[in-house]
């Protein structure tokens, strides 16, 4: 079984106030004149349902708030190093989300901060050698704590990712593909169904994380129904000669479905297609040529070809269709390619 280490970030903060224990010694010999605690040369680190921590600090020329404040780090430094492992029951680690859903994951790590594990640290026991002027104390937190601090934990990294993969999965503009964002959307769902939001006092409630996701849900599937078993119809230019505005007014005489698509090749226009749901592609390839005529006069040719593929597949369904138009003119400025746009247009509804 592989282990799951917590890091520990010790906070300078004092969580029994030091200055009030300071009060308490005004000399080293004060009425805190005790025997030596075993726990001081012999700690007893298997005190049961506890992790133990001892830690001291020498007088050193500081004040007693100073000593106080240094032999309390001391400690908790000290207790930090005894807190061993872990996470070893699989319902306390953190989580990932496959297609089986959420599943515990042993290889990834729980990170906790002092605040949050040694919030409810104690401090049992306190001594003041008498000879030497240095302060010994015992701190104690109870393992419930420390566990309770983790499975809070797990719940905030759950929620922080539910709400990076809700955004995912409604942003359209990065993740085009609507099958990846309906998984990121579904993995939302796994990760919120397995939140126990009573550890998250401070956190929204469940059931508004749980609308926000209906509402991702529900424009996804708006989206799917308008694409399903529809046909896209995409255009590409391998030459690049023609200007974009000459193809949009082509797709314009063809308009079907969602017209816009940023690819090159056939095999990428399938897939362009293929991520926005659609069941079919119909592909325009528009090139162009220009050759003398009489006269002097310069005679363009436009060629489109239109073929149409089952997306699944990859397969040609139908085509490809070509036709061609020609337009004339004393310069290539002089050549109207929206001219001869809508002729081969025209010919090939």
């Amino acid at each position: 079984m592989k282990k799951i280490f917590i890091i520990l970030i010790l906070s300078g903060a004092s969580l029994i106030s030091s200055s009030a224990w300071a009060g308490l010694f005004t000399s080293c010999d004060s009425d805190l004149n005790e025997p030596e605690p075993d726990w001081v040369s012999k700690p007893d680190y298997s005190l049961p349902g506890y992790y133990v921590g001892v830690g001291s600090a020498e007088n050193d020329g500081m004040s007693k708030e100073q000593q106080s404040k240094a032999a309390e780090n001391s400690a908790k430094s000290n207790l930090v190093q005894r807190i061993e492992v872990t996470i070893r029951a699989r319902n306390e680690q953190s989580t990932r989300v496959s297609s089986h859903g959420v599943e515990k994951d042993e290889a990834s790590k729980v990170t906790v901060s002092a605040e949050e594990v040694l919030r409810d640290l104690k401090i049992k026991s306190r001594w003041v050698d008498k000879e030497t002027c240095a302060q010994y104390i015992l701190m104690v937190i109870s393992k419930e704590a420390v566990a309770q601090a983790k499975r809070e934990k797990t719940m905030k990294n759950r929620v922080e990712e539910f709400k990076a993969l809700l955004v995912k999965g409604a942003d359209r503009d990065k993740n085009p593909d609507i099958n990846l964002r309906r998984k990121y959307l579904e993995d939302a769902q796994a990760l919120l169904l397995d939140t126990d939001f009573s550890l998250l006092p401070g956190e929204i409630r469940k059931e508004a994380f749980a609308n926000r996701l209906d509402e991702a849900f529900g424009l996804l599937n708006k989206e799917a129904l308008q694409t399903k078993g529809h046909t896209a119809l995409f255009a590409i230019n391998p030459d690049t000669s023609i200007h974009p505005e000459v193809i949009g007014e082509m797709l314009d005489k063809l308009r079907s479905g969602d017209n816009s698509a940023d690819c090159n090749t056939v095999d990428e226009c399938i897939s362009r297609a293929k991520e926005r749901g659609f069941s079919k592609l119909a592909l325009l390839v528009a090139s162009s040529q220009v050759s003398a005529g009489q006269m002097g006069a310069l005679k363009g040719t436009l060629t489109v070809s239109r073929t149409v593929y089952d997306i699944e597949s990859r397969k040609i369904l139908k085509g490809p269709d070509t036709v061609s138009a020609q337009v004339i003119g004393w310069s290539n400025d002089e050549l109207d390619w929206n001219v001869a746009a809508g002729k081969a247009m025209q010919d090939l509804k």
